[in-house]
């Protein structure tokens, strides 16, 4: 009975300390979440978007990436063509999007991405064109290769259309590691 009660109080001082440590940091905190730039990339695509149409999920419909270049302080390479973004219309009017590819880079590593984002048309008095877009990546890149950190974090990115999308259709995509 003593070693059960000695436990107890022991775990319940534990947990206060931890309460106490906790709530001297604000979690609301400004710099609750540091990132660091990875890369930015301008990936072309399509002209012609694949249309299902209206699917069981909702609008569904599929953008064929042809191209494009990678350049970071740790990266450097190209988007290789044969990749697609998998749209789907949301009924809410959101779009989201599953984008994979892969990324050949310049000394010579495959690097497989995957791309979770969300367009939604959020107009401002400033900007009525506004869309907040975001996304979440992953990569899966070789193991021993100088790029096998990116197996290892978190990833979230910006994406925007390029500067001349009616006659050269591409977007760039901005990308930061969560540290």
């Amino acid at each position: 009975m003593k070693r059960l009660t000695l436990l107890l109080m022991t775990m319940v001082l534990a947990m206060t300390s931890m309460n106490a440590l906790s709530a001297e940091k604000d979690p609301n905190r400004d710099n609750r979440l540091e990132t660091r730039f990875v890369y930015e990339s301008h990936v072309s695509i399509d002209k012609n978007r694949a249309t299902v149409g209206q699917s069981k999920y909702g609008e569904r419909g599929i953008v064929w990436i042809t191209g494009g270049d990678v350049k970071g302080p740790k990266i450097k390479g190209s988007v290789m063509p044969g990749g697609g973004d998998w749209q789907l219309g949301r009924p809410d009017g959101v779009l989201d999007l599953t984008a994979r590819y892969a990324i050949k880079t310049d000394d010579g590593h495959t690097i497989v991405v995957t791309n979770n984002a969300l367009i939604d048309h959020r107009p401002t008095e400033k900007n009525p064109d506004y869309d907040y877009v975001r996304s979440v990546l992953s990569f899966e890149a070789p193991i021993g290769s100088p790029y096998e950190w990116m197996n290892k974090s978190i990833f979230l990115g910006t994406v925007e259309r390029g500067p001349n999308f009616k006659t050269d259709p591409s977007v760039i995509i901005r990308v930061w590691e969560v540290l």
